[in-house]
This record gives C-alpha cells, sequence and structure tokens, in this order.
C-alpha cells in the first residue's frame, strides 16, 4: 500500500492511497493521481508512473519537460520510502508527502519461524540453532522493511551466520579433537541446510509468481475476447485501457520470474501450441512482439494457413516461384537492412507474378499504380513498362517499404505492411486521428497491434497481414507443409502469367 498526502497545489489537503502494483500520475483522465490540468500547466497528462519493484515503490518520470522531483532533488527513477516527498514538475507543481504501508498479508514472525525451521532441520547443537535462529529473524526483518518481498540482503546474513557457525566449531574443537569429523559434518549439514532454505524461499516465491500470471493471463483473455466482440469505440478504448494495465502486470510480473529462475521464464514465456511459437518466431523478426496475439488475429491466421493446405498442388506451385526469385528478394532486401519476412507481401500481391494486372491497373509481381512506380523511378509509358522487369521493381518495392518505416519508425514493421495494402495516406490518416487524443503522438499508440485491437483499421488490411504471415509460416517449414517435392527441379520452370493483384494503392 502507498499514501500520497497532498502537501500543495489543486489536491491540497488530500490524500490518495493504493494497493496496486503500477500507478499513473498526472492530469489525464486514466490517472490514478490526477491533478486538475487547469491548475496544474506544468503537469502533463501522462506525467510520471509509480512501479511496485523488488519490494519497494520506484516513481519513474516519463521524459516530461518539468520531471519530477524527490526530496527536492531532480529524478528520472527513484525507490520511494515512508517519508519522502515528491513534486510534479518543477518548479512550482504540486508537492505529496508519501507513506509506504508494508502489505498486511506478510507475517515477519512466522517467516522467521518458517526460515528458522529449515535453517535448523539438520543441526542440534544449541550455539549453531541460535545463530540460526537469530539469522532467520534478520531475514525476516528486512523483507518487512522491504514491503514482504526480497531485501536482497538474504546472502549477507547467511554468509554472516555460516561464518559464526564456522567460529563455534573452532571453538569445540580445541576442547575435543575427536569431535573434529562430527563437527565437520555438521558443519556440512549446516550450509546444506542454509541452502536448502535458500531454495525453499525460492520455490514459494516462483510458485506465487506462476500464481499471479496465471491470473493476469487469464484477465488478459477475458478482455480480449470483449474487444473482439465490441463495436462502439468508446467502450473499445475503455476496455484497451485494461488491457494495458493487465498486460503491464503480466510483463513485471514475468521479469520478475526470469530474475528468480530465469529457466522457468523462458519455459513460460513459450508456452502455448505450434502456431503461437511460430508467431512469436516471425514476430521477432519484425520487432514487433506483442505480449497476447488478439485470438481473432490468431484464428484469421490459422485461416488462411488451412486455406494453403486445402489447396495443395496450387500452394507447391506457388512455393516454387517463390523458390525461384527469393534470392533476388533478399538481395535487395538486405541491402537496405529490411526483414527479409516483408518479402512474402509479393506472395500476398501476386503470388510472386512478374506480369500480374489487376482490374484497377497495378501490375508486377508487387503490385504498383502507374503512378506510384513513376514516383519510385520506373519508367511507365506507352513504350515501357518496368514494372514488369523483376530486378528494378523489387528494388522499387523495396525502397518503397523503407520509406514507409522511415515515415512510421523502424520498428513498424507490421504497420508498414498494412500500408502496402492501405496506403500510407489510408495509414497516416489513422495516425493523425490517434494524434488528437491524450498521448496519441506516443508509441504504444501507433503500434500496429494497438490500431488492431480498437479496429481502427479497414477490415481488408486487418486480413491482409495474417495472409503475409500465413505464407511465411507454410514457407518457414517447407518440409512440414509438405512443399519441397520436387521443388529442386520445378524451381527453374517459367513463371505463370496470370494473376490478380491484392492492393490498387501503389
Amino acid at each position: 500500500m502507498i499514501s500520497f498526502t497532498n502537501v500543495s497545489g489543486s489536491l491540497q489537503g488530500t490524500t490518495t492511497s493504493s494497493d496496486k502494483r503500477w500507478l499513473r500520475v498526472g492530469s489525464g483522465h486514466e490517472c490514478d493521481l490526477r491533478f486538475d490540468p487547469a491548475r496544474e500547466p506544468l503537469v502533463a497528462a501522462y506525467h510520471a508512473a509509480i512501479v511496485l519493484k523488488d519490494g519497494a515503490y520506484h516513481i519513474l518520470d516519463l521524459d516530461t519537460p518539468t520531471g519530477v522531483q524527490v526530496n527536492g532533488k531532480r529524478v528520472k527513477i527513484a525507490a520511494l520510502r515512508s517519508g519522502d516527498t515528491i513534486r510534479i514538475g518543477a518548479p512550482d507543481g504540486p508537492e505529496a508527502r508519501v507513506e509506504v504501508t508494508i502489505d498486511a498479508t506478510y507475517d515477519p514472525s512466522q517467516d522467521a519461524a518458517e526460515i528458522a525451521q529449515a535453517l535448523q532441520a539438520t543441526t542440534r547443537q544449541s550455539a549453531t540453532g541460535q545463530i540460526l535462529a537469530l539469522t532467520a529473524q534478520r531475514i525476516a526483518e528486512e523483507r518487512a522493511k522491504a514491503g514482504g518481498g526480497r531485501s536482497r540482503k538474504t546472502m549477507e546474513h547467511i554468509a554472516l551466520a555460516v561464518h559464526d557457525v564456522s567460529e563455534v566449531m573452532k571453538r569445540q574443537t580445541k576442547k575435543r579433537w575427536v569431535r573434529v569429523l562430527g563437527i565437520v559434518t555438521a558443519g556440512a549439514a549446516v550450509v546444506i541446510a542454509v541452502m536448502g532454505s535458500v531454495i525453499y524461499v525460492q520455490h514459494r516465491k516462483i510458485a506465487h509468481l506462476l500464481d499471479a500470471k496465471g491470473r493476469f493471463d487469464t484477465q488478459i483473455r477475458v478482455i480480449q475476447q470483449q474487444m473482439q466482440a465490441e463495436q462502439d469505440s468508446a467502450r473499445l478504448a475503455l476496455l484497451e485501457q485494461r488491457y494495458l494495465d493487465a498486460t503491464s502486470n503480466a510483463e513485471r510480473t514475468l521479469a520478475d520470474l526470469a530474475r528468480t529462475d530465469r529457466a522457468k521464464a523462458v519455459e513460460v514465456a513459450n508456452a502455448g501450441d505450434e502456431l503461437d511459437r511460430e508467431i512469436r518466431a516471425i514476430l521477432r523478426q519484425f520487432d514487433a512482439e506483442t505480449y497476447a496475439v488478439p485470438p481473432i488475429f490468431k484464428e484469421r491466421l490459422r485461416y488462411h494457413i488451412d486455406l494453403l493446405l486445402q489447396q495443395a498442388q496450387s500452394t507447391r506451385e506457388l512455393y516454387r516461384r517463390k523458390v525461384r526469385y527469393w534470392p533476388l528478394i533478399v538481395k535487395e532486401f538486405r541491402a537496405l537492412e529490411l526483414p527479409e519476412v516483408m518479402g512474402y507481401v509479393a506472395w500476398t500481391e501476386s503470388r510472386f507474378d512478374p506480369v500480374a494486372k489487376s482490374r484497377a491497373g497495378a501490375v508486377g509481381m508487387w503490385q504498383m499504380m502507374p503512378a506510384s512506380a513513376r514516383g519510385l523511378g520506373l519508367k511507365v509509358d506507352g513504350a515501357v513498362d518496368e514494372r514488369t522487369n523483376v530486378d528494378k521493381q523489387t528494388r522499387a518495392a523495396a525502397r518503397y517499404l523503407a520509406n514507409l518505416l522511415a515515415e512510421f519508425g523502424e520498428d513498424a514493421f507490421m504497420l508498414a505492411m498494412a500500408s502496402y495494402n492501405r496506403g500510407e495516406n489510408g495509414v497516416r490518416g489513422v495516425l493523425h486521428k490517434i494524434a488528437r487524443t491524450p498521448g496519441g503522438f506516443k508509441k504504444k499508440n501507433r503500434d500496429f497491434w494497438h490500431l488492431y485491437r480498437l479496429k481502427l483499421l479497414p477490415l481488408e488490411t486487418r486480413e491482409y497481414v495474417p495472409k503475409i504471415l500465413a505464407a511465411a509460416v507454410v514457407c518457414s517449414n517447407p518440409k512440414r507443409y509438405g512443399l519441397e517435392q520436387g521443388s529442386a527441379i520445378l524451381a527453374t520452370a517459367p513463371p505463370p502469367t496470370a494473376a490478380v493483384g491484392a492492393s490498387t494503392n501503389r
């Protein structure tokens, strides 16, 4: 529990308390500690965050011009203790006094008894028993100071205990040397008991973290299902905030688990079915990972994979065509440091057909309209149409995708692919609309997954990206999906000459 007694500003004389692990501070409507924007011009909409981490609350400045002060000193991040004062916005922003209360569910005396019992399980020496009991009490007291979490001093106290036990045994050997072997054995038993207590505490913490993560994951799934069925934009926005809060809690819990047991954290992070793992592997190449892929996205991805498998002969022929042109695509994409997976745009656009034509007038493997092709340096006139030149159009497509990433951000690979279908003006309009909302300029609100969950992209575009990833999944596992039969021979066959483009925006 953390409390803020406001000593100046628009909230002066009031107290705000919370037992949440993550609090927002600012003048925005969703903030837990919210100031009046009219009376507090130095406070940004989302000015700071309060995070419970490693048994202590920390305040984080969210890169605001007026900053955050703790006890009169400006900080980017700082642990908070009872009696500290925080100022939100210098020099005259509102000030509050902090009180941190130990979690009522944590019982230091009970914890000390459990630790002492584990430490003393294999020794009957009264002197060492007293040392270990005192050590258990010290560990519990440090945890209590940390709010019931890790104090980071456990191993320090255990090391001192081992040293003290060793001194006791040395004194005993002077009295009776024949007991040396027994004492050494007892000393080993003490060390084993000490390590056993550490393992005991660690296992208990791991179980607690796994239980907490399971609850957050269930909450996320429920919210995702609600968002999938919701059409009202206002209610979607509220659900999105709940989703972000639950995701933040889950990610922090997973990070805590990684610090305790990295192998277990990796195992938990990679949980799910085979398709989940394939999605994560592809998204890592895009730097477009998300904590939880929306169920409808996964459902549509599975649909398009199944469709490719149902059209087995056609898909194998398409894969052979892909094999023929892929070295060229990889060469041009690597030259601009583009992810190779973006090459599957050509699969969705034209089925890798260099002379494909759409009803709207788009031509070539990358389905470009005349004006867009000319803008990228290709000749398109009555005599020459370089859109059918695979080398030149692939180079132009790489430049086009690089331009999209330059505009939307180097980590916006998913958004760039969506733009290839929607057109950059369409996506740009959505981003400009979001920018008019509080915090709309922030990265998290310009992310493809944010736009997807809020249904801000047209249905065709929301369907376009799963089509591309379906091709990537199938082609990344050619043996598993039965694509390699005869491919070495047929890869050199001439390409088909008819296909229908998927987009008309370039």
